[in-house]
């Protein structure tokens, strides 16, 4: 936990000195369902995003996906292990492309990449999670890379984090997080003395 907070104290301040102080955290669930109807590849994307934009910052700790194909070996015993070889190969046919919208705004990829691998990536590249900003959102864009055994194919992508239960914490700036940081003895640079020697 202490190499977390050391981390987020560089990207996400806020939340380093929320978890500092004691915080509570409450947990943040957001599914995105995406069906694709048609079994062409590389047809048009089929776009999913969050209900609502985010009412203040979350943090995303992980994210998850979930395959169905209703008219793949139904009543079978087959189709579970069908759709597990599918996650575990991390080869799922399906290609995904995120944008985050809202403030700031920014691409993850820009090509699609497979559910699977993509997954991945976030899990070793953002291990203390991946900070989203109120009133962001995020878009998917969704192609098929392979054809399915059947359709419709329901994908369903669940985004899971955390949030801080505390209006006065959120209301902070950044830098306003890095300073008090600063005073607890955490590394957090100062991002306008940085700006300026640049």
């Amino acid at each position: 936990m202490d190499q977390d907070i050391k981390n987020l104290a560089l990207y996400a301040p806020k939340f380093a000195y929320g978890l500092i102080i004691g915080v509570p955290r409450v947990p943040f669930l957001v599914d995105v369902p995406i069906q694709f109807s048609s079994s062409v590849v590389s047809a048009p994307p089929v776009i999913g995003t969050f209900d609502n934009n985010l009412t203040q910052d979350t943090l995303i700790t992980r994210v998850s996906y979930n395959l169905f194909q209703q008219n793949s070996f139904p009543g079978s015993p087959f189709q579970s292990l069908y759709f597990n070889q599918l996650k575990q190969s991390g080869q799922t046919g399906v290609g995904i492309q995120m944008d985050v919208y809202g403030g700031p705004k920014y691409s993850i990829n820009d090509d699609f990449t497979d559910m699977g691998n993509l997954f991945d990536v976030f899990a070793v590249t953002w291990p203390e999670g991946w900070p989203l900003y109120k009133q962001s959102n995020v878009k998917v864009s969704a192609i098929l890379t392979q054809t399915p055994v059947s359709v419709p194919l329901n994908v369903t992508l669940t985004f899971m984090g955390i949030q801080l239960l505390d209006k006065s914490v959120d209301d902070l700036s950044a830098e306003e997080c890095r300073n008090r940081l600063r005073k607890l003895g955490f590394e957090s640079p100062d991002l306008s003395v940085l700006a300026t020697t640049a």
